[in-house]
């Protein structure tokens, strides 16, 4: 699995201190993404610039490759930081971190809170390297958990609640597990597994559709080819869930409850049509 870890907010001092720490430290099975902010708070594109980075990356990489994505940000307490940490939902695992706190300006008491900031910064890319291979043991899953269904297209309070949540508290919860296994109870109190009409295999149906697993059938997913004419999050949340890595190809056969729509919204919103019996929906919300 490649993990990539995105340091963000960090002042110029903050940014010079991981930089002094190697890489290898920080994300040994991934990459690093971090640039500076020259003022508290995040830029209108700060977000973007992070995806299309982590985007391009993951083009690079074989399509069946396993993709973790973590995010590590100084919270300025503001609605930048509120916007920046709302973009890459519901497909990073978001941690908060503390901001860097100068010393003397020149002197080792200076050299000295760098050392230990660059430390603590190792410290926590660790956590959250540790806490994303515990929810991709909740993701690899595949059709049998909550967690993958479609963001957007599986309508249900229920579950964009249980997303919130998670997406919310994974990063700082004192156990990911239990957290983790209590939120999927929840969810099937209201979404037990079901069986279509006619047929034997339970599903997930949020009353408009029955979200099925494809077997074997693995034709449709969010291909690399796609992700250059997407928005980056697009192939970012084709990849991976709440920081946990998914299975590339996986996607659902929905079969209509009562009737199928003229169309449903893709990963970036746009309709698109059914086909005459099911829509493929991949957890991106991409629309085969």
């Amino acid at each position: 699995m490649v993990t990539y870890i995105v340091i963000a907010g960090l002042s110029v001092d903050g940014f010079d201190a991981l930089t002094a720490e190697s890489k290898e430290r920080i994300a040994p099975s991934g990459k690093l993404f971090a640039f500076p902010v020259k003022l508290p708070g995040y830029s209108k594109n700060h977000a973007l610039k992070y995806q299309e980075q982590m985007r391009d990356k993951i083009l690079e990489l074989p399509e069946t490759t396993m993709v973790s994505i973590t995010i590590a940000y100084v919270n300025y307490g503001d609605q930048t930081t509120t916007a920046f940490v709302d973009a890459f939902r519901p497909f990073a695992l978001v941690r908060p971190i503390n901001p860097f706190v100068n010393g003397v300006a020149g002197t080792q008491i200076s050299k000295a809170a760098r050392r230990e900031y660059g430390k603590y910064l190792a410290d926590e890319a660790q956590e959250l390297r540790a806490r994303a291979k515990v929810i991709s043991e909740f993701t690899h899953i595949r059709n049998t958990t909550p967690y993958l269904l479609p963001y957007k297209n599986f309508k249900s309070r229920h579950h964009y609640e249980m997303i919130t949540r998670l997406y919310n508290q994974l990063g700082t919860h004192d156990n990911v597990t239990e957290l983790m296994k209590a939120e999927a109870n929840q969810f099937s109190q209201h979404h037990p597994r079901i069986p279509p009409p006619g047929q034997r295999d339970t599903c997930f149906s949020d009353g408009r559709l029955y979200f099925r697993s494809p077997g074997r059938n693995r034709h449709g997913y969010f291909r690399h080819e796609a992700g250059g004419d997407h928005h980056p999050s697009c192939l970012l949340a084709a990849r991976s869930r709440l920081g946990g890595s998914y299975s590339h190809d996986l996607h659902y056969d929905c079969l209509p409850v009562n009737q199928l729509a003229d169309s449903y919204p893709n990963c970036h919103d746009t309709p698109t049509a059914s086909k005459k019996s099911h829509v493929n929906i991949c957890p991106n919300d991409y629309i085969i």
